[in-house]
């Protein structure tokens, strides 16, 4: 059966540091959803005052089920996918400078309390000049 479109997102490699992404994981699972990456992209609709963007938590489910969320290794370089809409994605990067994949680890990071993981973020524009 053919899943209904989740609308037009953005997709982001973000890099957590092990126990943040173990922490959504669990954090995920408890919440009912149905992924690490639905579960953040509804956090960071939440957090940037979009809420008509939440997909599923904090939703009834249609059959009350516990889900499991299968622990996540990432990629080769420890990074998954985030993908919320790409409302969300324009106003973290309006709120960034463009640095849209470390602030989303560092807002999940501070949801599951874990802001002492956060990453360090430059706020320098442009690139050396060369001569």
């Amino acid at each position: 059966m053919a899943r209904p479109s989740k609308g037009d997102r953005a997709y982001h490699m973000v890099r957590f540091h092990p126990v943040v992404l173990q922490r959504l994981v669990e954090t995920a699972a408890e919440s009912g959803a149905s992924s690490v990456s639905q579960y953040g992209a509804d956090v960071l609709a939440l957090y940037v005052g979009l809420p008509e963007h939440v997909r599923e938590l904090n939703q009834e489910p249609i059959v009350p089920t516990t889900r499991k969320v299968d622990a996540i290794q990432g990629d080769a370089h420890g990074r998954i996918m985030i993908r919320p809409h790409r409302e969300v994605s324009e106003r973290l990067a309006s709120q960034t400078g463009g640095q849209v994949a470390a602030h989303i680890a560092n807002v999940l990071a501070a949801h599951v309390g874990l802001a002492g993981h956060a990453h360090k973020i430059s706020h320098e524009e442009g690139l050396p000049l060369a001569i």
